[in-house]
């Protein structure tokens, strides 16, 4: 624009407008529009203004989620939590592991060996590199799982009840079942406020595989508008769409099992979580040509920097691992907790954040979602 005006004689720089946008706007911003959607849908009543402001600006979830219907909220609203009934056991249960797993899990891994490795990757040999980009998908499971349990646990004791953000999203065979298990709350927004008005997979093969591809590249472009979310969202696009090709076609020409059931799963389990960490590579770098340089350090062999550690490798596997854990486990300990008297949960309590003081690292990096 300086150099069009310079041409009519107007010199000067122009002031450059900065703009700081209010923290969580992507988030209440989603639960704004499925407000206004559902309304001229006919799906809910409209709510008074005073439950809508408390909707709108809850704060727990308001930063970085679980994004929370109207119709999941309203309700709750109207029947006006009873202060003699919280499920305290529950609620600091999620709390505590929301805590280990951001000041724990998340920070060591991002101080030990994730912000390295994505710094400089040309320092570090490829199995350092490979590494670093499993421990980043860790980091962020744990980094954004840990915010929701926090918030979860949170509106619990304030007597309100979100619907659930994670399902040990590491143990899906599937793309398709990966985002049934990640951000679930922000996959079923995409599904009903966006694929399905698209024509979801109601009009033919060519405009399903369309609709997979627009829904993805739009939530890569939700997080971020530069290069690396629309390839972090065609990634994703391109492989739902593959996956559903092909299992169309294996049901049309009736074939069976290529491998037995159980090489079969672990397959199908390497393949969509290396999808999954491709992915992130992009997501994670700071520029194009940064996932590019990541990508290609993969084949290093030397410049060995010493970040995989015994320690670093115990907590990156440990903490897949454990997405394979029984399903009720939590469901266990939180019994287990509600059983004892209340002196007795006051000291798990204060232990457990002691502890996890102790593990944590100086200094705790700010939630990864909080910049989206």
């Amino acid at each position: 624009m300086s150099n069009l005006l310079e041409r009519f004689g107007i010199t000067g720089a122009l002031p450059v407008l900065e703009y700081t946008l209010p923290v969580g706007i992507s988030f209440y911003t989603f639960q704004a529009m499925s407000y206004i959607i559902d309304i001229g849908r006919g799906n809910i009543r409209e709510m008074t203004p005073l439950d809508f402001a408390v909707y709108l600006s809850f704060f727990p979830q308001l930063v970085a989620g679980p994004i929370v219907r109207a119709s999941e909220m309203a309700p709750q609203l109207a029947a006006r939590p009873d202060p003699r009934y919280v499920p305290a056991a529950e609620a600091f249960g999620l709390i505590l592991n929301g805590l280990f797993k951001k000041v724990v899990i998340s920070s060591f891994l991002a101080s030990e060996i994730v912000d390295g490795v994505f710094a400089d990757p040309g320092a570090h040999s490829g199995p350092e590199v490979v590494l670093g980009v499993y421990a980043y998908a860790v980091q962020i499971y744990a980094d954004f799982s840990g915010y929701t349990d926090i918030a979860i646990g949170v509106a619990l004791l304030l007597g309100f009840r979100f619907p659930q953000n994670f399902n040990n999203p590491y143990r899906a065979l599937t793309l398709q079942d990966f985002w049934r298990r990640w951000h679930m709350t922000l996959s079923r927004w995409l599904r009903d406020y966006l694929y399905v008005p698209l024509g979801g997979n109601r009009k033919g093969r060519a405009t399903t595989y369309r609709n997979l591809m627009v829904v993805m590249l739009l939530g890569g472009l939700w997080h971020g508008s530069t290069w690396n979310f629309v390839i972090w969202g065609g990634i994703h696009g391109v492989v739902l769409a593959a996956e559903r090709l092909v299992l169309e076609q294996r049901e049309r020409s009736g074939a069976g099992p290529v491998l037995s059931p159980a090489i079969g799963e672990v397959v199908r389990w390497l393949v969509t979580f290396h999808v999954v960490c491709l992915a992130w590579v992009f997501f994670r770098s700071e520029s194009l040509s940064a996932a590019v340089e990541m990508l290609g350090a993969v084949a290093s062999f030397d410049n060995y920097a010493g970040t995989a550690t015994p320690l670093v490798i115990a907590v990156t596997f440990g903490a897949l691992a454990f997405q394979f854990m029984p399903t009720d486990w939590f469901d266990q300990l939180r019994d287990g907790f509600a059983s004892l008297g209340w002196v007795a949960q006051g000291a798990v309590v204060g232990i457990s954040l002691v502890a996890i003081d102790v593990l944590g690292p100086t200094g705790v990096a700010p939630f990864i979602y909080f910049q989206f």
